[in-house]
């Protein structure tokens, strides 16, 4: 009989935690009804060969046979069962109980059952129970769910380099990893980003209770997308994660960002156009956007007033701005759905305010004759609207 121990076979190129392993084993005695009695049989309650021994669905995969009674020899054992037959001394061949089986050859197998049993189906009372190993029986139970998470998260942090320095970065060396450095992996029935997944086993966390918060690195050498320590790793905002990458300069600005349509050479001749050209041939904001191949002439508004790329370099105001044409857009009289000229609004004022106030026509009079509303009338007197007209303005 062999002592070599039960080689642990490998999971995604690692080695098999002992975690993994406990839930294995413990998955497998879920099958095998265990009796409070050491003589009784221990029968297995899954599928059956047509021999009536029962056999593992996954025991070829995970223990390298299928037959039940081999498995739980071996894992009560630690031992491997290797070419020799393992006997059933109580002539059940569903049984499992470890005090019933013994490893043997073909012939005492035979023995058995012609000798020892007369050719009679089991189960038969084993009066000499197989010596247990030192330490007794391996037999590993417990709750399956409990134990699977705990193989999960041993398998989870197998994948991460941890370091006894709490100062130093723990990388995630798994074979998932985003684009932009982050390790990857599937947790909860999804999949995330690794470092959440750290810092939710850390602090007894579901990705579930994490909801959409953001994790971020605050590495002490600078933040590390592929650290998994969680004493470098706080929960936070979209924003303050943001404002992490611009303080530590991560971000692609101006013409490197690849989403720039416009370089610097191009926005400076854009500014150039805009504030030095003289305010009767100045371009249009929508005469901009249409050179420059953009489509918003309120991005063109932000481009040239240096509310984005103020770095480009270029003039982002007009050197020497004109009271009268401070902006492009057609003011007063010279606006094409104007009725009334400067010369009327002024004469107006100097009309109104120089007439004693008893004596002063209504505002509704005066829109009657104007052929306007009152309010109007009223915000051309009080320079609310067309002050450019002239004329005195009380307020």
């Amino acid at each position: 009989m062999s002592n070599q121990k039960v080689p642990a076979s490998r999971a995604n190129g690692r080695p098999l935690t002992c975690q993994r392993r406990r839930y294995r084993e413990a998955r497998f005695w879920a099958k095998v009804s265990i009796a409070g009695d050491p003589a009784a049989c221990w029968p297995y309650r899954g599928n059956k060969w047509d021999s009536g021994h029962g056999v593992y669905g996954a025991g070829k995969q995970h223990f390298g046979t299928r037959s039940a009674h081999r498995i739980a020899f071996m894992l009560a054992n630690g031992l491997l069962a290797g070419e020799l037959l393992v006997r059933h001394l109580c002539g059940n061949p569903l049984c499992c109980n470890p005090g019933h089986l013994a490893l043997g050859t073909q012939l005492e197998n035979m023995h058995d059952r012609f000798v020892r049993h007369g050719d009679k189906p089991g189960p038969h009372p084993v009066l000499d129970l197989a010596p247990e190993p030192l330490g007794g029986w391996r037999i590993v139970t417990g709750d399956l769910a409990e134990l699977d998470r705990a193989a999960q998260e041993a398998e989870f942090w197998q994948n991460v380099e941890r370091n006894p320095d709490e100062f130093a970065c723990w990388p995630w060396v798994g074979d998932g990893r985003h684009d932009f450095g982050y390790g990857a992996c599937y947790w909860e029935g999804r999949h995330t980003s690794a470092h959440r997944v750290a810092f939710v086993l850390h602090h007894g966390l579901t990705l579930q209770e994490l909801g959409d918060e953001v994790v971020r690195h605050l590495c002490p050498n600078g933040s590390n997308p592929a650290c998994c320590n969680p004493t470098h790793l706080m929960r936070g905002s979209q924003l303050e994660n943001m404002q992490d990458r611009a303080r530590e300069g991560k971000y692609t600005r101006g013409e490197a960002h690849f989403a720039t349509k416009l370089s610097d050479a191009d926005l400076v001749k854009m500014r150039e156009d805009y504030w030095l050209t003289e305010h009767n041939k100045k371009p249009t904001l929508e005469q901009l956007a249409t050179r420059y191949g953009l489509t918003d002439w309120r991005h063109i508004h932000r481009l040239v007033h240096g509310d984005l790329r103020a770095d480009a370099g270029g003039p982002l105001n007009d050197p020497n701005p004109d009271p009268q044409h401070r902006t492009q857009h057609a003011r007063g009289e010279r606006h094409p759905l104007v009725r009334h000229p400067d010369a009327l609004i002024k004469a107006l004022r100097e009309e109104y305010w120089s007439t004693p106030s008893r004596l002063r026509p209504s505002t509704i009079a005066l829109a009657e004759k104007y052929s306007t509303d009152s309010k109007t009338v009223w915000n051309w007197l009080h320079g609310k609207s067309r002050k450019a007209a002239g004329g005195p303005i009380c307020t």
